[in-house]
């Protein structure tokens, strides 16, 4: 797709210098390390809801209770879950 539209950004010395530096190291223009930034950060509509779920998992403040309970009911929960796949029933 053709770049038609012209934005104008104005940056201190010392980050157009950085800038210009990674450009060079990858061999492109700092307008496309910015267009690239840009995509990733604000138009990637899978990466910012992935961005958001991680966000919001990690904001919850969720009460598991202790590692040793948490554990055992992981490993009986995948127990039944392979006697399920054999077509089996665990019995207590």
């Amino acid at each position: 797709m053709a770049l038609t539209k012209r934005v104008e950004v104005l940056f201190e010395p010392n980050e157009y210098t950085d800038l210009e530096a990674i450009a060079r190291k990858q061999r492109e223009s700092v307008g496309s390390l910015i267009r690239k930034a840009t995509r990733q950060v604000y138009l990637d509509k899978e990466r910012r809801k992935r961005a958001e779920a991680v966000k919001r998992l990690t904001s919850a403040n969720l009460d598991l209770g202790n590692w040793e309970d948490l554990k055992k009911e992981m490993e009986e929960t995948r127990y039944q879950d392979i006697l399920k796949s054999m077509g089996a029933e665990l019995t207590r």
